[in-house]
């Protein structure tokens, strides 16, 4: 399955996205461990403190920090 990760910083309701990044994966849980392996290995601006994943059509399906600590998904 296509994901899209995107990191960003927010602050006070506002946000910057730092990076987007196509993302291959078998399933959301998969993704959430891409993501946090592109957390620690992209070189962006700034360090994100949010992420957001969504499917190849836009629709979201998950938002929260992006510190690497994501939540268990039972699929």
């Amino acid at each position: 399955m296509n994901f899209v990760v995107e990191f960003y910083r927010s602050r006070h309701a506002a946000e910057a996205k730092l990076d987007r990044v196509p993302l291959e994966a078998p399933n959301l849980r998969a993704a959430l461990h891409g993501a946090s392996a592109l957390f620690h290995t992209l070189a962006m601006p700034q360090i994100p403190d949010r992420l957001r994943i969504s499917d190849e059509s836009g629709c979201e399906l998950y938002a929260g920090p992006a510190d690497g600590t994501y939540p268990t998904l039972d699929e």
